[in-house]
């Protein structure tokens, strides 16, 4: 019966059943060819999908558990459960250590558990419940059955606040001291990829991530932004919190005795020349992208020997000075481009014929632009001139 192409039955699934959006058994149709499927059928594939994931979530708990029980780690040679997990999967340090946190959990929580293996909880919420056990494990024994309950039937969105008003009514004396302990695990890890690109990854405590969101919101809601602004929201939050880390090193603030910026050492023939790319402390960029910063920086001139030792290290200096600033600031009052409202203290000093290529940095080879419009200039694409 299975394969028959036009029968009654494909790859062991009744086509009445298919068509109906009905997989009895998923298992059957992992090779079948989706675009045989109604729309009903990728749903409700999907939606069984869903459930199996999480029985595998569940049983793989249970190997982390036993594994950890029985010490296979470290009779393996490895520091830590975390460590054997990270080899035996690929799988970055902070999946496996979430993974570990919730298996051990889980030998205390059998209704979740139990969920848990039928596939009736997913994986990240199982995760929510054992956080909310951590706080409360007592409470949360008590309670166990009505939060599992909750966590199958609520909307992602909700069961977080579900889960909060539970640990304030359960326990009110509690939930106060839990802001000292959700405070201590605020945490941050910051790593470039093999890409180049870096990697942010952390908690806030919930103080510290409003002031986070608040400084982010001011920066990327629709509200700030021009209406040309193509930016989806994820990157103009990636832009605001760059740009709130750039104003606080262009502020000055002392960092054993010098502005914290950037020091970058490339061949002078790069930067006339604006092709390549090189190494910046967080990953590869391009020359033109250094052309960019080096409009309105610090510079130090050093002078090397044999290519990699230097001899010399000259006084630091700003391309544009501070009495020619002032004067740009005046002239320009923000970003030039019409329709943006940047203020000029948040503006880079562009040179329309860049210093590296021979311009001079005066009054008349300078604009004031946003990061944003300063990066569209470097990239040679056209923006309108405010009038």
């Amino acid at each position: 019966m299975g394969g028959v192409i036009g029968g009654w039955y494909i790859g062991g699934v009744s086509v009445v059943a298919l068509s109906s959006g009905v997989l009895p058994d998923l298992s059957a149709v992992f090779g079948f060819p989706l675009g045989n499927l109604p729309d009903a059928g990728l749903a409700e594939g999907l939606r069984q999908l869903g459930r199996l994931s999480s029985r595998v979530e569940a049983r793989r708990a249970e190997f982390i558990a036993e594994a950890d029980r029985r010490g296979v780690a470290r009779q393996a040679g490895y520091g830590s459960t975390t460590a054997w997990l990270m080899a035996l999967s690929g799988d970055p340090a902070a999946v496996c250590r979430s993974r570990l946190a919730v298996a051990t959990s889980l030998q205390e929580m059998p209704e979740t558990q139990a969920a848990f293996a039928a596939g009736e909880v997913s994986e990240p919420r199982v995760r929510l419940l054992a956080e909310a056990r951590a706080l409360a494990p007592e409470q949360f024994a008590r309670d166990e059955s009505q939060l599992v309950s909750q966590a199958v039937s609520v909307s992602s969105r909700r069961l977080p606040a579900v889960l909060g008003e539970w640990r304030r009514h359960t326990d009110p004396e509690g939930a106060e001291a839990d802001t000292d302990r959700v405070f201590a695990r605020r945490a941050l890890r910051v790593s470039p990829s093999w890409s180049g690109m870096v990697h942010l990854e952390g908690d806030l405590d919930p103080e510290g991530g409003s002031v986070v969101l608040a400084a982010l919101g001011s920066l990327s809601e629709p509200a700030a932004l021009d209406r040309q602004d193509t930016r989806s929201p994820q990157q103009c939050r990636a832009d605001a919190l760059v740009e709130i880390c750039r104003r606080h090193l262009d502020g000055g603030h002392p960092h054993h005795g010098r502005r914290p910026h950037l020091t970058l050492t490339i061949p002078w023939q790069a930067v006339r020349d604006g092709a390549g790319v090189v190494d910046l402390e967080g990953g590869p960029v391009s020359v033109e992208a250094v052309r960019r910063l080096a409009c309105d920086a610090s510079l130090s001139a050093v002078i090397v020997k044999d290519g990699s030792q230097p001899v010399e290290v000259g006084r630091t200096r700003r391309v544009v000075s501070p009495a020619l600033r002032r004067a740009l600031d005046f002239r320009d009052g923000g970003c030039t481009p019409p329709g943006c409202d940047t203020p000029a203290h948040w503006c880079d000093a562009h040179h329309l014929h860049h210093w590296a290529d021979g311009g001079a940095t005066t009054l008349p080879n300078l604009r004031l632009l946003c990061r944003r419009h300063h990066r569209i200039a470097h990239e040679h694409r056209p923006y309108p001139q405010r009038e």
